[in-house]
């Protein structure tokens, strides 16, 4: 089997159970017109007739397809952070795909300075129908490591991976890795442990569509909480140990954002445990706290946060109210 050498940029795509999409996904990558590329496959256990899909790419010599036992995405993106070789990695999920020729274009503005690249995402319906969507006027922005953190938290929020460009070698000299135990804003860990590792390196921040994202069929499923959703608590603190003080006013804002929609889903579904939901009430206590003391951002959700501060319980049962009666107008 003929392969790739020297791949300038590897394209790392976890799969499973994505019969329906994983075409297009594959398509969209080897379309693309820069040739050193390579796309690491990993099938993470699928059920469906994902697996045989990929044989049909088994012996093109720009894929390389991984097999592993169901260990969840961010396993199969470790597993192929590891066989990576190329300079540069991209992160696609098997449910999206890549513009044209999007991955020259992130090539293009990388150098030694750079450290990376975060561009635009382009919402598709689930029948493949482009989602308006209005898009920064800025043509493009460069920032500093410590800028671009407050920039991804507040700013111009960017919490995943996919609408982004890394260099791999970083990645692979310090060992970087999705953290297996955390399955929410486990991402967004991730791009702020590698943001701390690019010293002097700039960011550059453009506002063309790099990724193509399709929403879920499944909303309904998508959007209801479990206990594991929770773990964004362990995402936030291990954040944190990363952070400086001018980040701190950022970092809270969204952590207090973040902790109170998932209490509100947990309250009003009745589901849960109420010792567990209040150890998360008293977290989100203790985050407001800091969050005053970092310096409050004057905004609604600031009142919003102190109101759920007071009484998360009533604020939950009033909101879920007001949006019933907005149903039914």
């Amino acid at each position: 089997m003929v392969t790739l050498n020297n791949p300038l940029i590897s394209v790392i795509v976890p799969v499973y159970n994505a019969e329906h999409s994983i075409m297009r996904c594959v398509e969209s990558v080897l379309a693309q017109r820069e040739p050193r590329v390579e796309l690491i496959l990993i099938d993470d256990g699928s059920t469906d007739n994902s697996p045989l899909i990929l044989e049909n790419w088994r012996n093109h010599p720009q894929v390389r397809i991984i097999s592993q036992r169901n260990s969840g995405v961010s396993a199969a993106r470790n597993a192929g952070i590891v066989a990576s070789r190329g300079t540069y990695l991209r992160f696609v999920d098997a449910d999206d795909f890549l513009p044209a020729d999007v991955l020259g274009l992130c090539l293009a503005l990388m150098n030694e300075d750079v450290g990376m690249i975060v561009g635009e995402s382009q919402h598709f319906t689930p029948a493949g129908e482009p989602i308006a969507r209005q898009f920064s006027a800025e043509s493009q922005r460069v920032l500093s490591a410590g800028d671009a953190v407050n920039d991804l938290l507040y700013f111009h929020p960017r919490h995943g991976i996919c609408d982004k460009f890394f260099n791999g070698e970083l990645i692979r000299a310090h060992q970087l890795r999705f953290n297996e135990q955390i399955t929410n804003f486990e991402d967004l860990l991730f791009v702020m442990q590698y943001l701390s590792l690019l010293d002097t390196q700039q960011v550059i921040c453009i506002s063309n569509v790099i990724y193509h994202y399709v929403e879920s069929e499944n909303s309904a499923t998508r959007s209801s909480v479990r206990e594991k959703h929770f773990s964004f608590a362990r995402s936030f603190n291990e954040m944190h140990k990363l952070l400086s003080r001018s980040n701190d006013k950022f970092f809270y804002f969204l952590l207090l954002k973040v902790s109170s929609a998932y209490l509100y889903k947990a309250i009003v579904s009745g589901e849960f445990n109420p010792a567990f939901i209040n150890d998360h009430i008293r977290r989100y206590r203790q985050a407001f706290k800091a969050y005053l003391s970092s310096g409050v951002i004057v905004n609604g959700w600031s009142l919003y946060f102190m109101l759920f501060f007071c009484s998360p319980r009533l604020v939950s049962q009033l909101r879920r109210l007001a949006q019933n009666r907005g149903r039914a107008v």
